[in-house]
Order: C-alpha cells, then sequence, then structure tokens
C-alpha cells in the first residue's frame, strides 16, 4: 500500500464528532486552496477521495465542521443548493419631500444628544428648519443627516459669545490667536500685524458697520497695508533725490568738468 492511500486524522476529533468526519476533516485541510467557498467541489473531491463513504455522511460530516467552525465559515452549508451566500445590495431609500409632520429619527436625536445638545434647543429649531425646506419643496433621502448638520451649525452659533449674529466692533476687540498663524504663514509677523490693529478698529468704529467676519477682515487689512509698506519702502530705496540748491558733485569735480563745452556749437 502507498503512502497516498493511507489516511490520517485527529484523534479528539474522531472521538467527538465521529470517524468519517475526522477524516474528511482532514482531507478539507490537504485539499483547502481549491475547494474553499465552493460546497459542490469539496464533496466532488471527498467522493473521490474516499468513494466508501456516502454522499449523505459527507453532508452531514461537513455540516458538524462547519457548525463547531473547524473549517472555512467562508464555506457555506451544502444543504444550500448555491455555492456562495450573495448579499443583497442595501436598499436606497427613494428621495421625498419634507411636511410638517417630519420629526427626526431616535437615532438622529441620539446623536444630537451625544454631543451635548439639548432637546429643548433642537426642538425649538425644527419648525425653522421644516419652514426652509417646505418653502424650497426640494427632495432628498437623507433629511435625519441635513437635520443634525442644521442643528451642529445652530448650536455652535448658540455658543459663541454673540451667538453666531453679526456685531459692531469695539475699542477692546482684538483677533484670535488663528489670525496670526494664518499672517505668519505670509511672512506677517505678530509684532508687524499688531501695528495696524488701532487704525482697523478706529476705520470700523466710525463706519458702524456689523459683521461676523471681523477676523478675516483683519486679516486682509493687514495683507494689503503690508503689501503697500513694502512697495513705499522698495520705491523709496530706489529714489535719488536732488534737493533744491544743492549740487551733485563737490566743488573739485565740477570746476574740472567740461562736459558742458561739448554742448556748445561754434559752427
Amino acid at each position: 500500500m502507498e503512502d497516498s492511500d493511507k489516511f490520517s486524522f485527529s484523534k479528539d476529533v474522531a472521538e467527538t464528532l465521529g470517524l468519517e468526519t475526522a477524516i474528511i476533516l482532514e482531507l478539507y485541510q490537504k485539499h483547502k486552496s481549491r475547494i474553499s467557498g465552493n460546497s459542490e467541489k469539496f464533496i466532488s473531491t471527498i467522493n473521490q477521495e474516499l468513494p466508501f463513504i456516502s454522499q449523505s455522511k459527507i453532508k452531514s460530516s461537513f455540516d458538524k465542521l462547519l457548525k463547531y467552525k473547524l473549517i472555512d465559515t467562508k464555506v457555506e452549508s451544502i444543504k444550500n443548493s448555491n455555492s456562495y451566500n450573495v448579499k443583497e445590495a442595501p436598499k436606497i431609500s427613494s428621495k421625498t419631500k419634507i411636511d410638517s409632520n417630519w420629526a427626526p429619527s431616535l437615532e438622529a436625536t441620539e446623536i444630537l444628544k451625544l454631543g451635548g445638545i439639548s432637546e429643548s434647543f433642537y426642538m425649538d429649531k425644527l419648525k425653522e428648519y421644516k419652514l426652509y425646506w417646505l418653502e424650497r419643496g426640494q427632495e432628498r433621502n437623507n433629511w435625519n443627516t441635513s437635520f443634525i448638520d442644521f442643528i451642529r451649525r445652530e448650536w455652535a452659533k448658540e455658543q459663541s459669545s454673540n451667538k453666531g449674529l453679526p456685531y459692531v466692533i469695539d475699542s477692546n476687540w482684538i483677533p484670535s490667536d488663528d489670525v496670526y498663524d494664518i499672517l505668519e504663514l505670509s511672512d506677517i509677523s505678530k509684532e508687524s500685524a499688531s501695528k495696524y490693529l488701532p487704525e482697523f478698529i478706529l476705520y470700523w468704529k466710525e463706519n458702524g458697520s456689523a459683521f461676523t467676519t471681523w477676523n478675516s477682515k483683519f486679516i486682509e487689512h493687514v495683507k494689503r497695508r503690508h503689501l503697500g509698506a513694502d512697495k513705499i519702502n522698495e520705491n523709496e530705496k530706489n529714489k535719488k533725490y536732488i534737493e533744491p540748491g544743492k549740487y551733485k558733485k563737490d566743488f573739485s569735480s565740477r570746476k574740472g568738468d567740461s562736459s558742458w563745452a561739448s554742448e556748445i556749437n561754434l559752427d
């Protein structure tokens, strides 16, 4: 008898699940790369290797091995006629218009609460949200996500000192640290930028306009003024001034200069 005709198996598996099951497990391990994931090929291979074991016994042994996770769980039960389980594509809900009775789902409200947003706040904002989208008549399939984003933005405004509303600048206004970080990227130091702060505040105090974007406006102002100052300095550097009553050359140079004679034509 050749060695290829001999079978080895686990004694523990044989004692627990039966002799045939233990032998089938060893054959599965031997041919795993070829039969994994295909139940029909598994049966065919085992039938060829073990013609003395009935097909029904092979099926029951296979199911035992699958049940106790002794074989790859990607291989499906032989009772199923298909070789692989095919997952259905997730159903995408159809787009709908919001109506006056719409309310956020339980999952949406739980997400908002986890973000520290009170129920009274988002319920107060619900009417505003619905009115906005009712007037637009837009169809969507993600109203809950849209509502969460809306509430988060409104909550951030509520937590700010001016509650997200435009306000008039005052003498105590100072730009945020982020402003100076951004200006540093343009090679404008905090010290240089701060020189333009008094004139910036004075201008907008007298103007009386209200904004929520004072930091952005200050960045624009500083960049504009700094660029202008650089150009002025460059022009000053390149200019050659001749003050009234002063000569370009000293007395000795002027005395020996006869270039004026070349300008006289005696012909």
